[in-house]
């Protein structure tokens, strides 16, 4: 993702109940955040001041803190309007960040019980979605899914997920994407999901332990409007290298299409046409 302004300087933030610039946020050296990846964050789109699957961001962000026994300092209603003031004007598109810690403790301890109250930042970051109908395509790489067994908490604690994208940037293709296989079959992207297309079904991992992406879920809603059927499957490595079609979804790239696998073509080797009418209708909803 390239920004058109990636100077934050004097983005607002809020911070433990106040708005601020983000240069004045000052986060304790002893927050288990910090110190621990003790955190639940959620990034919510925003398209001409208005979020897109803004309240499904927020319920995830609750399940996330009720998943790890955070108790969370306000209601699912007080959200939107918490964000509110943090949402950058006149932007056409910006990506809001939130995260929440178990709050900051005087001692470094992996022990429970944790006396703290929760630290909360936010912040808004203006963005361009780097993904059009003109998108030529992603390669990519299959990797071994090296991420721990939660996979559905929408932790801060990331260290899997960079280090494949490490890998792609030591082997020469850090712009390429990797496809991360568990127990012989590939289920996620290391900061999207999964989907591929055989004879004109969708095919989706189920969210019994992947992230259940928002956009994910917007992409299934576009389906069954557009009569396409959907079969919530992961696919072996044979089933995907044999697709017509494959895409990952997330908040930022929305709908990326990979038109080959380790060097492997993927049907015609172009973004295809099921992917077309999905992302149409997908840029619809920004409306």
């Amino acid at each position: 993702m390239t920004n058109k302004n990636n100077n934050t300087n004097n983005t607002n933030a809020f911070f433990n109940g106040k708005y601020m610039p983000i240069n004045e946020v000052k986060i304790s050296p002893f927050d288990r955040g910090f110190l621990l990846g003790d955190s639940i964050y959620e990034v919510v789109p925003v398209y001409d001041g208005k979020t897109l699957g803004g309240a499904q961001h927020f319920q995830r962000l609750m399940d996330g803190l009720n998943a790890i026994a955070i108790e969370s300092p306000y209601t699912l209603s007080d959200w939107e309007g918490i964000c509110a003031p943090v949402v950058l004007p006149n932007q056409q598109a910006q990506l809001l960040y939130i995260q929440i810690t178990r709050g900051a403790q005087q001692t470094r301890n992996h022990r429970f019980p944790i006396e703290t109250s929760p630290t909360v930042l936010i912040f808004s970051i203006p963005f361009s979605p780097p993904i059009d109908i003109n998108y030529q395509g992603c390669a990519a790489h299959l990797q071994t899914d090296l991420r721990w067994q939660r996979c559905d908490i929408k932790s801060t604690s990331l260290i899997a997920n960079v280090l494949a994208y490490q890998q792609l940037h030591s082997d020469g293709a850090s712009n390429d994407e990797a496809l991360l296989v568990r127990d012989a079959l590939v289920v996620e992207a290391p900061s999207s999901n999964l989907f591929m297309v055989k004879n004109t079904v969708i095919f989706t991992p189920p969210t019994d332990n992947i992230l259940s992406g928002v956009t994910r879920g917007l992409i299934l809603e576009i389906a069954k409007k557009l009569a396409i059927e959907v079969q919530e499957q992961a696919p072996d490595v044979q089933m995907l290298m044999q697709a017509d079609e494959i895409w990952v979804s997330n908040s930022m790239e929305e709908l990326k299409p990979i038109i080959s696998v380790d060097g492997q073509p993927i049907g015609p080797g172009v973004p295809g046409e099921i992917w077309k009418q999905v992302f149409t209708a997908y840029q619809l909803l920004k409306g």
